[in-house]
């Protein structure tokens, strides 16, 4: 038989010493070394479990952050234009002068991760510098269809000449303004923007909150609905009404999404009411046109039945 014999050892390629069991047969002075694992300590079911380290928190960016809040309140917007309805009504909402601030914020944030990697200084403060502009023209001036067009051929032809005077006859009437315009040298500035962009999304957050409490309005096919918070509803029969669209300002038709005003007029063509600056009206028509000939359907057949019957011929 043979012998067993064992020792304490290091096996090759381990970290730790482990018991090791060599079998020697008989009449031979070598054997084979035998390694076993060493078996783990028995667990102590009152002894408290090692806790680990917790993990890291997920860095947000700033950019994300912005991001976030950016898109929060075009999600609102985009709720307020395609909002859950009934078939047979519609939910719009009119647009106070304060919600058309979301195109200086929105630029304002937009240019602060692309300047300068993308554009320069120079071009991001005049994009912001125009943007405010075509602000303040849409608040200030109704500016119709014709209207624009008018003015852009007058502004052309104004340069046109301009330039005429100033490469034919070498009077100088644009080149100066330009010059003094370019010499102004006005540059983006990013803490500037963001400041402003931040101070504009409060009221334009107020804004939206008026929107939904102040000026709802609701169209069926038998009446018309406003709400107005703290005040009262208003109802509206609608026998007798047709409805015309305006578009009276093509910059807030832009700025309010394909906005427009919504006028109720009797058979004299006289304005019975009067919907000013519904948000999105532009993409609402067709709809609001479905159910404005839903209670025509309805009307004329209530007055079919009304109908005496006239004489049956007898034969």
């Amino acid at each position: 038989m043979g012998k067993l014999m064992t020792e304490s050892g290091r096996p090759k390629g381990r970290g730790s010493r482990a018991p090791i069991a060599v079998w020697l047969a008989p009449g031979r002075s070598r054997g084979y070394a035998l390694w076993f694992p060493p078996m783990a300590e028995p667990l102590d079911p009152k002894a408290s479990p090692e806790k680990l380290p917790p993990p890291p928190a997920p860095k947000i960016k700033f950019v994300t952050r912005i991001a976030r809040v950016v898109t929060a309140p075009i999600a609102l917007v985009i709720y307020l234009l395609h909002g859950k309805s009934k078939i047979d009504e519609i939910v719009v909402y009119s647009a106070p002068p304060a919600f058309y601030l979301w195109i200086v914020i929105a630029v304002g944030f937009g240019l602060q991760p692309l300047v300068p990697e993308l554009i320069s200084e120079r071009a991001g403060a005049w994009i912001f510098i125009f943007t405010l502009l075509f602000f303040i023209l849409a608040l200030l001036y109704d500016m119709s269809l014709k209207k624009l067009v008018l003015c852009s051929l007058i502004v052309a032809v104004i340069w046109l000449f301009a330039k005429y005077m100033e490469d034919l006859r070498h009077i100088a009437i644009v080149g100066p303004i330009l010059h003094h315009f370019a010499a102004l040298d006005p540059q983006y500035d990013a803490g500037t923007m963001l400041v402003i962009s931040w101070l504009l999304l409060i009221p334009w957050v107020c804004s939206l909150f008026e929107m939904v409490f102040n000026r709802k309005k609701k169209f069926s096919p038998n009446e018309i609905a406003e709400f107005h918070f703290g005040e009262g509803s208003e109802l509206t029969d609608r026998s007798g009404l047709r409805f015309v669209t305006r578009y009276r300002d093509v910059l807030e038709t832009l700025l309010g999404f394909g906005g427009g005003d919504l006028l109720a007029v009797d058979n004299h063509s006289t304005v019975i009411k009067r919907y000013e600056n519904i948000v999105g009206l532009w993409f609402h028509w067709e709809k609001l046109d479905r159910i404005f000939h839903q209670r025509a359907t309805l009307v004329d057949e209530d007055e079919d039945k009304e109908k005496p019957e006239g004489d049956i011929p007898t034969a």
